[in-house]
């Protein structure tokens, strides 16, 4: 087992990689929103945006990878699918270019006279030789992140939040249409965490985090997923407190500030506040936030390229994998949103579903079937969704989806996969004489 230090190090390191350039701009607008409903709307984001993400680390540590293993009762060739479409989706064709241009855009800009090709390409270098740096030691990532860059990180946030505290900029605002009462804000608060996509870095980031505390010496099962879990805890509490200091900003702020997106209201909030000075220390926050999100993907997807050859290397698919979030974010990352994010929210209620079935596989007298049929009517309905989202359904096929409840809160899926898992369990009994090796395993 590793030591009080290194188990609260790892917390900060997860903590660390979950927590991007979206984490830290959702916050604030849902303050702002939410004014006097403020406390219901974030208990909301908090279930979706850390209860999710933590179930899946602890999901990722149970079975003892990521999401091939997951998804191990699917036909092999779904499962290699399903893999492939995530790494590449929160890799470099959206989450890696995505922190690159998000620090330019947000901790770079500020401080120049406006935008410019050349300005990007210089910032967008300069951050990815600083990524593949961190990439190419990954024995060190714990010491890097969890006891050096992520405390950083801290102090930044929090002098910002606890300043909105003590010195509010304005009073608080009543609550925008749609978070008029307790029910609507926790609504709205639990899709905005559910849209952060973080239950999707977490069965990324629990198998880097896997690898970390084999290289620790910590390679027994059992070990790991108390590991795992602990640290995960002290990212949940993290991210609990820093969601809720930066939700503070916008519901102390916008009242004075008057806009409501995330990167005007911390802007605004930071140079009203402190200056140049407050400017500075947002831009710190914002480049080591979407640093170490982009170190972590990267790392994670030049480690998948590595499991098709045993002639791959880390220097070389890291390289390869930096190069081409590089080369995105300098010339196709809008194209590449209006299309990525259709694809997120397709795979998003997949990785859901497989999180929930990952801790009653082992009670499930015949796993093949529920995971088969719950798993094609949520693939179903997500595919439905991302092609509505894109307009490109016939109309008939769109007044039909329009009838499922929840649609505009892109949960149609829910019910129908409910009903479907209910009705797909019950033929095959729930198994009483499971032990518990096997719900690990």
């Amino acid at each position: 087992m590793l030591n009080r230090k290194d188990i609260f190090a790892l917390g900060f390191m997860i903590f660390a990689l979950f927590f991007g350039a979206g984490n830290l701009i959702f916050p604030p607008e849902l303050g702002a929103l939410a004014g006097t409903q403020f406390l219901p709307a974030m208990l909301g984001f908090i279930v979706t945006g850390v209860g999710l993400p933590l179930a899946g680390l602890i999901a990722v540590a149970w079975v003892g990878g990521g999401i091939s293993t997951l998804a191990n009762p699917l036909p092999k060739f779904v499962s290699a699918l399903l893999t492939f479409a995530l790494y590449v989706a929160i890799g470099p064709f959206f989450g890696i270019p995505r922190t690159s241009v998000v620090t330019y855009e947000l901790g770079v800009v500020p401080f120049l006279s406006g935008p410019s090709q050349t300005s990007l390409v210089i910032s967008s270098t300069i951050f990815f030789l600083v990524t593949l740096y961190l990439v190419l030691r990954p024995g060190k990532l714990l010491d890097i992140i969890g006891r050096f860059i992520t405390p950083l990180l801290l102090v930044a946030l929090a002098t910002l939040s606890i300043s909105s505290i003590i010195n509010p900029l304005s009073p608080v605002q009543r609550p925008a249409p749609g978070y008029d009462t307790f029910t609507d804000a926790f609504i709205q608060g639990f899709l905005q965490g559910y849209l952060t996509l973080d239950a999707l870095g977490a069965l990324v980031f629990g198998v880097i985090i896997l690898h970390t505390l084999h290289a620790r010496g910590l390679k027994h099962r059992t070990a790991q997923l108390q590991t795992v879990t602990r640290a995960g805890l002290i990212a949940a509490v993290s991210l609990t407190l820093v969601y809720t200091g930066l939700g503070f900003i916008g519901r102390n702020s916008f009242g004075a500030v008057g806009a409501v997106d995330g990167p005007s209201l911390l802007q605004q909030y930071a140079d009203d506040t402190f200056g140049t000075f407050g400017l500075m220390i947002l831009g710190v926050a914002i480049l080591l936030a979407c640093l170490t999100t982009s170190v972590g993907l990267v790392t994670a997807f030049s480690e998948y390229l590595m499991t098709f050859s045993k002639r791959l290397s880390l220097p070389v698919t890291g390289i390869f994998t930096t190069v081409l979030g590089f080369a995105i974010s300098i010339v196709g990352l809008k194209t590449l949103l209006s299309i990525a994010v259709p694809v997120l929210m397709f795979l998003y209620p997949i990785v859901i579903v497989l999180i929930g079935l990952t801790f009653i596989r082992s009670f499930l007298k015949k796993p093949t079937l529920v995971y088969r049929t719950t798993l094609f009517v949520t693939a179903f309905f997500s595919l439905w969704s991302a092609l509505y989202s894109l307009k490109v359904l016939p109309g008939a096929l769109t007044a039909v989806y329009k009838i499922f409840p929840l649609v505009e809160q892109n949960l149609a899926w829910l019910l129908p996969v409910l009903i479907t898992f209910i009705v797909s369990s019950s033929i095959g009994h729930v198994s009483k004489d499971s032990i518990p090796e096997k719900r690990i395993g």
